[in-house]
């Protein structure tokens, strides 16, 4: 299996300083983009993770919350099951959490590759959509008090849950089922790009190779108010060594 990823994370119109971060495998970076392929073979995690806005400090803790999950899933042996996975990924959460000072947070929202498997996770507004066979549909849901919270008039950038930030937290831990299609094309995004951009022009997008530098211009036209951090995931047929596009 081939993986073509394509990154941006940009600071957007309106910030100061970018707090958003990516991870993809071992390469951490911001202010930046990424055109690489990965050929799987054993484990691969990808990750974007988004300073909490308003808090001091964001950038330190969007790097700390990756820096912790890149370390702790580097060292976990290759026969874990799903519910040892699940623990692994529970205990990462809450003792990030416990170490990072009260003023500071970020959200999460990644994919992990594991021996044959896909887990996703996330935790806060950041998210993760699948286009399938021309079908775009979003794997996650907002831990905010618009969407978890059942107040659809609240704010959307009002989250219930974060890594630091508040008293307590958790992750959102899952594997996706029938996972990998040929041509199938995830997408991680911080809320700096899908709050400004819906979900047809995200569909129109994703079916052009530069979608993540689009999907990144259409946010930064329309005001670029946060930071923006855009990741596409198109899987390969091993066998062809080519993807077809949708």
């Amino acid at each position: 299996m081939i993986l073509q990823i394509n990154a941006v994370c940009d600071i957007g119109c309106r910030k100061n300083s970018n707090e958003d971060m990516i991870l993809l495998d071992k390469e951490m970076f911001r202010d930046g983009k990424r055109h690489t392929k990965f050929n799987i073979e054993d484990t691969l995690i990808i990750a974007v993770a988004d300073g909490i806005g308003g808090l001091n400090k964001g950038e330190v803790a969007s790097e700390r919350v990756l820096t912790s999950l890149r370390d702790i899933l580097s060292r976990i042996p290759s026969d874990l099951n799903t519910e040892e996975l699940r623990e692994v990924f529970n205990t990462f959460t809450i003792e990030t959490h416990n170490s990072m000072p009260k003023e500071m947070g970020s959200t999460l929202a990644g994919l992990f590759f594991y021996q044959g498997k896909l887990f996703r996770y996330h935790a806060g507004d950041s998210r993760i959509y699948r286009l399938r066979q021309g079908e775009l549909i979003r794997l996650t849901k907002d831990h905010s008090l618009r969407e978890s919270g059942g107040r659809p008039d609240a704010p959307s950038n009002i989250i219930t849950n974060s890594i630091g930030g508040g008293s307590s937290c958790f992750i959102e831990f899952e594997e996706i089922e029938s996972p990998l299609f040929d041509n199938d094309i995830y997408l991680l995004s911080s809320d700096g790009m899908h709050d400004l951009v819906s979900m047809d022009e995200i569909h129109s997008a994703l079916k052009k190779p530069e979608a993540a530098q689009n999907l990144t211009d259409f946010a930064k036209k329309r005001g670029g108010k946060d930071n923006i951090s855009v990741i596409t995931i198109t899987v390969f047929n091993i066998k062809t060594k080519e993807a077809r596009r949708i």
